[in-house]
């Protein structure tokens, strides 16, 4: 007798223990990009926005905090946790309408994204089908995004995956 529910297998795949500048302020959430020079993770900045460089260079989402320094709670060894595939919640920081599987970009911090200027080698991730969307007459009602309050659920699509396995 075959079971009638298919079983569904969730993994979070993540690179673990990648080195960071225990002087960079970061905090769980924010998206990170390597930094090809220095060879260490660091959030995304507000001149990463729409940027293909910086898009080229995304890790993922920082699944760690760093202490605070001048506490003397420094990481050791200063390495955190960055979470390369799955699905984050952030807040746009555009006015545009978002329906399912729109390409998004880095916002203007390392918590937000935007739609406009996501397109080429500055996408970052995806419009998560399971946001909030409605259907009038069999056809997707997209989501009409007011900056820096609407918050959406991103597909995460790094780029740089030279630190990973996928």
């Amino acid at each position: 007798m075959s079971s009638p529910f298919n079983v569904v297998k969730i993994e979070k795949e993540r690179v673990s223990q990648v080195p960071i500048n225990n002087l960079t302020n970061f905090n769980s959430g924010d998206m990170m990009k390597w930094d090809t020079v220095n060879l260490v993770a660091t959030p995304i900045v507000a001149g990463d926005a729409a940027n293909a460089t910086s898009a080229a260079n995304f890790i993922g989402v920082s699944n760690d905090t760093n202490p605070i320094t001048s506490l003397l709670q420094p990481l050791v060894p200063p390495r955190i946790t960055i979470i390369t595939r799955g699905m984050c919640l952030f807040t746009v920081d555009d006015n545009s309408t978002y329906f399912p599987a729109d390409a998004v970009t880095f916002g203007a911090d390392p918590q937000k994204v935007r739609k406009s200027g996501a397109s080429g080698g500055a996408i970052i991730g995806y419009v998560a089908p399971e946001n909030s969307f409605s259907v009038v007459a069999g056809v997707t009602q997209g989501i009409v995004a007011t900056a820096n309050v609407t918050q959406l659920l991103i597909n995460l699509q790094p780029a740089f995956t030279k630190l990973t396995t996928i």
